[in-house]
């Protein structure tokens, strides 16, 4: 094939971008959201090319060619008229060439099409029906920017739009051949999964992952009646898993809120029922830095968060070259993990690469943390409930090293020494306020900074018993006497069940026992307590 047209050039995007140099295409277009995102990679692509055009490309593959350089709402609400009709008229000839990839695909005649944007975060991250609920609810009459920021975040109208326009360019310039790279949404993991990719939990799930789900299934759902017309040769490919990773570093911590500030001179306070939560107002301009590992849409991990995720039970792994070797094995004919043809025996699942990638990064991380002298426990991109219960562990492991040493020691001792160690550690009461983790110790007696997570500032924040209650249980590092215990008895019972698979000689397919040894992991204490509560992953489909 000698021209070729990359969407969303990402750490897969890049993978797959350098096989397909292998195959000495005459011409790579190169297509990111932004003109700065894809004149970089074609810096970066440029030393491995020889007699290999590299074309730089730019904008909004779902909007309209015209207007697919904007960014927010208020900007398209300026061209409101042009967008609706784009999206909510019938779909003829006259729309669809409207379109940002039809114009793409008639400009550059591309014989192959590789799609690795990330369309289900990109069409379903504004599914957030508690606004829209808000907005709407507020009056009996809804002004009309309301109402067309309501239909113009709608991800079902973008994805028949997108596919449409994808078979009207297919057959009009034929193109040889569609390949989209795409996500269950859940990593493989089921409607159970504990994890919120950082947004705040309104149900089992986070509404941004239910939006994520629903627009790849939408998508996915298109794509495979697509593949049934004639002469059209699309393929779909789904890794199941953590995917790859794009550096570790020593950086400030990013999160949905922004890069974090660290917070001035953290109180403790005393709460009682009635009286409003109020946030600590001393914000400094020093951000809060560990060492991360960087992770694509999510922003970044810690060392066990990323721990958590990639254990045995949980999401595990796959490097993103095992996604590339796929896709050009898919380009080549050898369609082995075309989910279109087997919707689930086909998708990439997590491989012995992906696990000996993650001990590479975990080696890489405690490095930066040694080179740095900081920890690495939680950033909040996998949820606050993951994030705050990491805290709690390590606040146990800290006092407590060995599950020897926890098993000897009294609840009474074991808390006294937790309060006292964090009361001593204030470098490690301002990480955790800055990331919006208030943290609770007996009688209430509580640390806040200027924001929490759970929480958000627009809630209820008058306090009563049952409230406080559930804040404490989402999202707020928990070091009552209660929750210690429930954590040191949970530890145990993790170490005992891991002792008793591996001296039976079983092998569990849903946990990793050898993970679990007396100088135990907090990450993979967690997983484990995770899949023991049947929040992992199905091991079979029988």
């Amino acid at each position: 094939m000698k021209t070729i047209l990359v969407l969303g050039v990402g750490q897969i995007g890049k993978a797959i971008t350098r096989r397909i140099i292998e195959q000495k295409p005459e011409k790579i277009i190169l297509h990111n959201l932004t003109k700065n995102e894809s004149d970089n990679c074609c810096k970066y692509f440029s030393k491995y090319c020889k007699n290999i055009e590299l074309i730089s490309s730019y904008g909004n593959i779902f909007m309209p060619y015209e207007f697919n350089k904007l960014t927010n709402m208020q900007e398209k609400l300026k061209c409101k008229d042009e967008l609706l009709q784009f999206y909510y008229s019938d779909l003829g000839p006259d729309i669809l060439k409207k379109s940002t990839l039809y114009k793409l695909v008639q400009k550059w005649r591309p014989d192959l099409i590789v799609d690795a944007i990330n369309s289900g975060t990109v069409l379903g991250n504004h599914y957030k029906p508690e606004l829209i609920l808000s907005k709407v609810s507020k009056s009996a009459q809804i002004d009309v920017n309301t109402s067309v920021s309501i239909l113009l975040n709608d991800f079902v109208p973008k994805a028949i739009n997108f596919v449409y326009s994808l078979k009207l360019a297919m057959e009009d310039f034929k193109v040889k051949k569609y390949l989209k790279i795409s996500t269950t949404g859940l990593g493989g993991m089921g409607m159970n999964m504990p994890y919120t990719h950082g947004d705040t939990p309104k149900s089992s799930l986070s509404f941004a992952l239910m939006g994520k789900i629903s627009a790849a299934g939408v998508l996915h759902q298109l794509l495979w009646n697509l593949s049934h017309t004639t002469n059209l040769n699309i393929s779909l490919l789904i890794p199941a898993t953590f995917v790859g990773y794009d550096s570790t570093k020593f950086e400030p911590i990013e999160t949905d809120v922004g890069l974090v500030k660290k917070i001035n001179n953290p109180k403790k306070l005393r709460l009682k029922e009635g009286d409003t939560l109020e946030y600590s107002k001393g914000v400094s301009e020093e951000y809060l830095k560990f060492p991360v590992v960087r992770a694509g849409e999510n922003h970044v991990y810690s060392l066990y968060e990323l721990s958590a995720l990639t254990a045995v039970g949980q999401m595990e792994a796959i490097t993103k070259e095992e996604v590339a070797n796929a896709a050009i094995e898919d380009i080549c004919g050898q369609t082995k993990k075309n989910m279109l043809n087997y919707m689930d025996s086909g998708m990439l699942s997590s491989t012995f690469a992906g696990k000996t990638m993650v001990e590479k990064i975990k080696t890489e991380l405690l490095s930066l943390m040694q080179e740095n002298r900081t920890t690495s426990i939680a950033t909040g991109n996998l949820g606050v409930t993951v994030a705050k219960r990491l805290y709690e562990l390590y606040m146990i492991k800290k006092v407590c090293k060995t599950v020897d040493d926890l098993k000897k020691i009294d609840i009474k001792e074991l808390y006294d020494l937790i309060v006292q160690n964090l009361e001593a550690d204030k470098d490690l009461i301002v990480e955790m306020l800055s990331l919006g983790l208030p943290i609770v110790t007996e009688n209430e007696n509580v640390y806040i900074g200027d924001y929490s997570l759970f929480p958000g500032k627009d809630s209820n924040l008058t306090i009563t018993r049952e409230r406080l209650e559930k804040w404490i249980q989402v999202g707020w590092v928990d070091l009552r006497a209660e929750n210690i215990l429930f954590w040191k008895e949970t530890i145990d019972y993790v170490y005992n069940d891991a002792k008793k698979v591996l001296d039976d000689k079983n092998f569990i397919l849903s946990r990793d026992a050898a993970a679990i040894d007396n100088d135990y992991d907090i990450g993979e204490i967690l997983a484990y307590y995770y899949n023991l509560q049947e929040k992992g992953r199905k091991t079979c489909n029988i």
